[in-house]
């Protein structure tokens, strides 16, 4: 126990240090200690001490360490040298080194020396403020990305796409830098979108085919479709159902009924093999219907007076806006002519054709709204075989190019396209593509010898070709006849043909302005314009001295504070503007080599694409705002048809991410999926939105008055279409909405059934609809055990003007106008009887030698004398002398 005793208190008396002097503690405080190591130190024995000096001294405070600059004010005696110090010293006493007293407003230095004393931002708020600063800048750089990418090409607009919608995250801020300053290359396997590929989305297989189009007449007739094809939505409609029958069936008995909004892998119906569902079953058109007239026609005969005059009348105001195929005031004096005319055997035969052409067309429009005045319900067939056995002969095809046969071709494919012959309309498109671009109306005319106006009439022309084109590519889901690369020919001017005659005739300088306000040289536009309601243009062109237009031109955004008045003309250049973009649209998504693009890449131009769209609508005038009710009932024609080419585009848009895209992408980015649901929801919204331009009641005849009528079936079906789609899916896109959606579907089917009283078409639409809704209804919990379900079919002929903006409901009972577009003619009657003529040995297939001879000497000359002026009017297209050339 001593030993042990003794032991502790050694341990004890070695950890007391020993016993500091004041003298030494003095000059540790002044001399600053050196670092040792504790390595170094010696290590010593503990020393025994007696007892007397056992006893534990006082305890003494460790001293810090001083720094080196406390201990040279140490030295010099300023032991409080830092006591009187400021926080901020101005800015005077900074620039001068001096130290400031920091009294506010004036330091004592400053009011000593009768300095301006100014007190700058600290350091913490002059970084706050360039943060600030830095991010306003960076969101301006933003957005003008943005914009930019809208004027860029494909992959720079798709780099600059995926570069405003990568994110930070808190990860790459903590990633460890390397040597050279920059962050270490760490790998990180990319998410699902950017390794999958565009057949994830609803358009599958673009560059490959799943069916036999040459195996039976039924397909034949039918043809190719292409993915952005209502036909194409109708038949996966059609196979999901068939396919998914026994499946759901299997599931109920299983596992009861599942609720919708909840995504099942069995509904996945976007993947089929072949010879499941073939085209010809899913096709409404009408293109296995012959187009053989009930008798013989002769080709020379003509209808009354009182008739062509209504049919004519009717073409203008209805189909000329749109489709500016011939030139209005040209056509309108050989009309003239022609009627005046004692001799009516020698007119020209192509011009002739357009005639006819311009009848059936307007004889079909008169079958829609049940005008009084219309003739049989064939007559549109008579006036069309004799324009065949006229102008599209197979003399007439095999010959060279010249203008009259483009308009040719180009009116007989609208008048197969409003018969919903769509195959032929599609056939007979492209003719007329290769004759207008043997004729070069593809590229800018600067030659000396047209007239301007007969430049402007040509240029509308072509812009009217590519319309027609483009809704046919739309509603085949085939490519266009030519690419828009090759293409040159200036913007339509927004003004009326009535513009280039008289004092006020637009010059060289003032036409070249207009273009850049209505668009650039290729047709496309670049902004807003500014639309009142006055006809008068003159003020528009009224430049001052210095505003020449030159390479080096103002800026567009002080043109566009010009004034356009608002017109047909200018309703076409919109209408031509939308249809460029369309086309921009099937090359982005629908083309062939879309397959070699990742999804993130399609995803990417879909928010392009939508931004351009919304881009174009912002800048419509007041007047052709479809989204608005309006009280104009001028333009309700072109209003309505804008709106629903809008939404057309907006479906096909749209369209590619109305799938079960995220059951087929592993590993997907939640960015990605919020993306593909908000997608498939606005491609819903506008068919939704499209059917909101319809009342609730039907009314056939107030549609076909103020709707595009030659293709009003294909606008319901793509909306009919997709509304049965996402219903199909249990409505997992927008299970909330999915009463409106049912709803919304209920009601377009019910249009069609009411269209389909003297439409073909119509009904085959309609009876498809009809099948499929029931179909899909129980997925929903809803149910359509019979036709009643629908609701009662409304005839009143007002209702329908009355809920669309305010239309004046009494001009859809009406017939059209029976005055001439000429002078009163002496024994002139408008009650002469509709006449169909008989013409022997027609066949519908083109036969040769079946139409009467086309050369000079025949019977059925052109009333010109020499060839000289025939040559001359090729030029001079827009003079009343050359009446018989368009």
């Amino acid at each position: 126990m001593k030993q042990t005793a003794s032991k502790q208190a050694g341990m004890q008396r070695a950890s007391i240090p020993p016993t500091t002097t004041g003298q030494q503690l003095q000059l540790s405080q002044s001399l600053p200690l050196p670092y040792v190591p504790t390595a170094a130190l010696p290590v010593t024995a503990p020393q025994h001490k007696s007892s007397a000096q056992s006893q534990n001294p006082p305890k003494v405070a460790i001293p810090r360490l001083r720094r080196r600059s406390e201990d040279q004010s140490l030295s010099k005696g300023s032991a409080t040298a830092d006591k009187n110090r400021v926080a901020h010293a101005c800015e005077p006493c900074r620039q001068r080194k001096t130290k400031c007293s920091g009294e506010r407003p004036n330091c004592q230095h400053c009011e000593d020396f009768k300095l301006t004393c100014v007190y700058a931002d600290g350091k913490r708020d002059k970084t706050k403020k360039q943060l600030g600063s830095l991010a306003g800048r960076i969101e301006e750089y933003h957005q003008l990305l943005e914009e930019l990418s809208l004027r860029a090409g494909y992959e720079d607009q798709a780099l600059i796409r995926r570069t405003l919608d990568r994110e930070l995250t808190p990860e790459d801020d903590d990633e460890p830098a390397t040597r050279s300053g920059k962050k270490s290359d760490v790998y990180r396997e990319p998410a699902g979108e950017y390794i999958a590929n565009a057949r994830a989305g609803s358009t599958d297989s673009l560059d490959c085919i799943e069916e036999d189009y040459n195996r039976n007449t039924a397909i034949r007739a039918t043809g190719y479709h292409g993915k952005n094809s209502e036909l194409t939505w109708m038949q996966r409609i059609k196979r999901q159902t068939r396919q998914n029958s026994e499946e759901e069936d299997d599931d109920d008995d299983a596992e009861g009924s599942s609720p919708f909004g909840q995504t099942l892998p069995a509904l996945d119906g976007d993947h089929f093999g072949p010879d499941l569902t073939p085209i010809s079953e899913s096709t409404y058109h009408c293109d296995d219907l012959t187009l053989t007239p009930p008798q013989y026609v002769d080709p020379f005969e003509m209808p009354s007076q009182a008739t062509a005059d209504m049919l004519f009348r009717t073409y203008l105001e209805t189909v000329h806006p749109a489709f500016p195929i011939i030139g209005q005031n040209t056509f309108i004096s050989q009309y003239q002519a022609f009627q005046l005319s004692q001799d009516q055997s020698k007119i020209n035969q192509n011009w002739l054709a357009i005639l006819n052409l311009i009848f059936a067309i307007g004889a079909k429009y008169s079958h829609f709204i049940q005008a009084e005045w219309s003739g049989h319900e064939t007559d549109h067939l008579v006036y069309f075989t004799r324009a065949r056995m006229l102008g599209f002969n197979a003399d007439s095809i095999l010959g060279h190019a010249e203008l009259q046969k483009v308009q040719i071709a180009g009116l007989m494919s609208f008048y197969l396209m409003a018969l919903n012959q769509i195959n032929r309309s599609w056939l007979t498109s492209g003719i007329a593509m290769r004759h207008a671009s043997t004729l070069g109306l593809n590229l800018r005319n600067d030659s000396k010898d047209v007239p301007e106006t007969s430049k402007e009439i040509r240029y509308r022309v072509w812009w009217a070709l590519c319309s027609l084109e483009r809704i046919l590519a739309v509603m085949t889901g085939r490519p266009t006849a030519f690419s828009e690369t090759d293409c040159t020919t200036p913007a339509p001017l927004p003004l009326e043909e009535d513009s280039f005659v008289g004092d006020n005739a637009p010059n060289n300088q003032d036409i070249a302005l207009l273009r850049r306000l209505s668009g650039h040289e290729s047709g496309q536009s670049d902004g807003p314009m500014s639309t009142p309601s006055s006809n008068d243009h003159s003020s528009m062109l009224q430049t001052s001295p210095t505003d020449s237009v030159s390479p080096v031109s103002p800026p567009l955004s002080q043109e566009r504070k010009q004034v356009i008045p608002t017109t047909n003309a200018l309703y076409f250049a919109y209408h031509t503007k939308l249809s460029n973009f369309t086309n921009e649209v099937l090359n982005r998504l629908y083309s062939a080599d879309a397959m070699s693009r990742s999804w993130a890449d399609v995803q990417n131009h879909i928010a392009i694409l939508n931004s351009k769209i919304e881009k174009w609508r912002g800048e419509l005038p007041n007047v052709f705002d479809f989204t608005k009710k309006q009280r104009d009932q001028k333009f309700v024609r072109q209003r309505t048809s804008l709106g629903f080419f809008y939404y057309s585009t907006l479906l096909i848009i749209n369209r590619p991410c109305l799938c079960r895209v995220d059951t087929k992408i592993p590993n997907q980015s939640y960015k990605a999926k919020d993306f593909n649901r908000e997608t498939a929801m606005k491609c819903v919204h506008a068919a939704r939105d499209m059917l909101e331009m319809l009342p609730q009641e039907p009314n056939p005849v107030g549609l076909y008055t103020v709707a595009p009528w030659w293709c009003l079936v294909h606008y319901l079906m793509q909306a009919a279409t997709v509304l049965i789609l996402e219903l199909s899916y249990r409505s997992d896109h927008m299970p909330n909405e999915v009463c409106e959606t049912f709803d919304t579907a209920k009601k377009v089917t019910n249009w069609l059934r009411s269209l389909s009283g003297g439409n073909e078409a119509a009904r085959r639409a309609w009876s498809m609809c009809d099948d499929q809704l029931r179909k899909v209804a129980p997925k929903v919990g809803r149910s359509l055990a019979e036709a009643s379900d629908y609701g009662s079919v409304s005839v009143n002929q007002g209702h329908m003007a009355d809920e669309m903006q305010g239309i004046d409901s009494t001009q859809f009972t009406q017939e059209p106008a029976t005055s001439s577009v000429y002078p009163p003619q002496q024994g002139y009657s408008t009650s002469a009887p509709f006449h169909q003529p008989v013409y022997s040995s027609y066949d519908q297939f083109f036969p040769l030698g079946q139409v009467p001879t086309t050369s000079a000497s025949g019977p059925y000359n052109n009333i010109f004398s020499t060839a000289i002026d025939m040559d001359a009017m090729q030029y001079d297209d827009h003079h009343d002398a050359g009446y018989f050339h368009a």
